[in-house]
């Protein structure tokens, strides 16, 4: 880092470069949602005679037709994937948003991104069971990627403004700018910095603001009519959502895995594509709901509609739907099919318990709660997950249930251990779990054996010894092993050289003891401090500051080796 990057002047200036980049970032983003939604309302014009809600439009061809649909629609979909394949083979391979961003790359391709946002248009189009948000975030990525691209703006980096971009395409697919500007912030920065929150705000802000002002704006979940009442049963089917789903989301995602190893034989896109879409049609043969990203059958499960299928039917095939969808290769997302899952989860918890017995309350608020939930098992990012069901509901009343089942449901799937959707947590986890460690850890751990002599030791000894270990300082101890100080090895040498020491004089005077020492209780990072002041490349360990036993010493190199994963 440069003294120009340090300078307060220089990052005020930068910040406010950030903030106003944040508002075109934000436009832009929410142009390219809407021509997106545009394009897919497009396709499914000229295939249906009303495309608005696919789990409805396929109802206009007799049902041996709808599994020729999903298939022609993933192959469609497998041949657009095979030339961004070959595109990126040419050009280097399309590094996913998240990745830029984290990883500060200098920007987004624009020829593969294209082509991936029409292979997810096609599978989308075709009634694939898989969210448009992958896709909208990728292409709101690539907006900000090009605007940082041709707009030069100095100290901004492009990685920053293509996180504004990506914040505001996720705000303006959910209608949710505090729930987009929380998703970049926990999934790409892996931290909640006021200083990175803030452009991200205002990009996700605009864009939901520029999504008004152009379309007929509504909230896509708008469930503020009915109250949560925290009575007991309340609280233990919160309790109860928050550990189903928790388990729940990590079955969904090792379904996706398992789909994808069976079909990972199948080199070709558009065979696996198309098989994929085959086994989507077949599914929608036994309910249309799976059909789509979810959006109508979640409004249905919200205000009771009637969905002429079972709530534990719905769930299984929506599973196995997307399983296989994003399984056999699709591109999209995973954030809507996770909300229906979760939508369902929530809702058959409290059916059950009101077949039990008990009265929890209405439906549609523990459909809502186990919407965040299970976003929250599968994203692993339980900020946005509450406040994504909290602004597309508008309901204030969710926001304690929503928070509680979300936790649980993320501590358990976090306990079991499977991946999240996101391959950018595992390194941001992997950088906390490293730096938790330097905090917390003690140089004990690090101690490496040392080379030695005793008081009593000729001064020929001691300059042998230095030259066989190849150190300025040889370490000098008493019989019971406290550490009396170093011999630097130089000084005698010399000193032997021109006669002015005598090989058998004692090395008392020789001895410097106020040497740089560190005990073995202490932490990396004090360690770091005193390697930091120091010329030193290793330190002396001692068991204590009371016995000053030499234990062996602690190297810079080993130390630098536990701070580079998370530096």
């Amino acid at each position: 880092m440069t003294l120009k990057a340090l300078n307060p002047e220089y990052l005020q200036k930068s910040d406010l470069i950030n903030l106003l980049i944040a508002i075109p970032a934000g436009i832009v983003a929410a142009l390219v949602t809407i021509a997106f939604r545009g394009a897919i309302s497009g396709v499914n014009g000229l295939m249906f005679t009303d495309g608005s809600d696919i789990t409805k439009a396929f109802n206009e061809y007799p049902k041996l037709i709808w599994p020729l649909i999903t298939t022609a629609g993933g192959v469609i979909a497998g041949f657009i994937l095979i030339l961004a394949l070959r595109y990126e083979n040419k050009h280097g391979k399309m590094p996913d948003y998240l990745d830029v961003i984290d990883q500060r790359l200098p920007g987004i391709p624009v020829v593969s991104t294209v082509l991936r946002g029409l292979s997810s248009l096609a599978s989308i189009a075709s009634g694939g069971s898989i969210g448009r948000e992958g896709a909208m975030v990728q292409l709101s990525a690539l907006s900000g990627s090009l605007l940082g691209r041709f707009s030069r703006f100095k100290g901004v980096h492009q990685s920053d403004i293509i996180a504004m971009a990506a914040a505001g395409g996720l705000a303006a697919v959910y209608h949710a700018p505090f729930a987009g500007a929380l998703f970049v912030a926990e999934i790409a920065f892996g931290v909640t910095a006021v200083q990175r929150l803030i452009p991200l705000f205002i990009s996700a802000s605009v864009a939901v603001l520029t999504v008004r002002s152009l379309t007929d704006y509504a909230p896509l979940y708008l469930y503020s009519s009915v109250s949560f009442s925290p009575s007991p049963g309340a609280i233990l089917t919160v309790l109860i959502i928050g550990v189903a789903t928790g388990i729940l989301g990590p079955l969904f995602i090792s379904s996706i895995d398992k789909v994808r190893q069976w079909m990972k034989p199948i080199s070709h896109p558009a065979l696996r594509l198309g098989l994929g879409g085959l086994g989507v049609g077949l599914v929608a043969m036994i309910s249309p709901l799976v059909l789509g990203n979810g959006f109508e059958v979640i409004d249905l499960i919200l205000n009771n509609g009637d969905l002429q299928t079972s709530l534990l039917v719905l769930l299984i095939l929506k599973i196995v739907a997307t399983a296989i969808t994003i399984g056999s290769g699709a591109v999209g997302g995973l954030f809507t099919p996770s909300l229906l899952i979760g939508a369902a989860g929530g809702a058959l918890v409290c059916t059950f318990l009101q077949w039990l017995g008990f009265d929890p309350g209405p439906v549609g608020l523990y459909a809502a709660i186990g919407m965040s939930a299970l976003l929250a098992a599968t994203s692993h990012a339980p900020l946005m997950s509450i406040m994504m069901a909290f602004e597309m509901t508008l309901n204030s009343s969710l926001l304690f249930p929503l928070m509680l089942a979300t936790a649980i449901s993320y501590v358990v799937a976090s306990r079991l251990k499977v991946g999240g959707t996101y391959p950018v947590l595992a390194r941001h986890n992997a950088r906390f779990a490293a730096k938790n460690a330097f905090e917390y850890s003690t140089v004990a751990s690090l101690i490496s054996p040392c080379s030695k002599m005793y008081v009593d030791a000729s001064l020929s000894e001691v300059v042998s010894e230095g030259l066989k270990q190849r150190t300025r300082y040889v370490y000098v101890v008493d019989r019971e092993e406290r550490f009396l100080g170093v011999v630097p090895t130089n000084v005698v040498a010399a000193g032997l050289i021109d006669g002015s020491v005598k090989s058998d004089s004692p090395m008392d005077s020789f001895i410097e003891q106020e040497f740089t020492t560190i005990f073995q209780q202490a932490s990396y990072e004090q360690a770091w401090a005193m390697f930091s002041n120091s010329p030193l490349e290793r330190l002396p360990v001692l068991e204590d500051a009371e016995s000053r036993r030499l234990l062996g010493v602690i190297t810079k190199a080993s130390l630098l080796n536990k701070a580079k994963d998370f530096l």
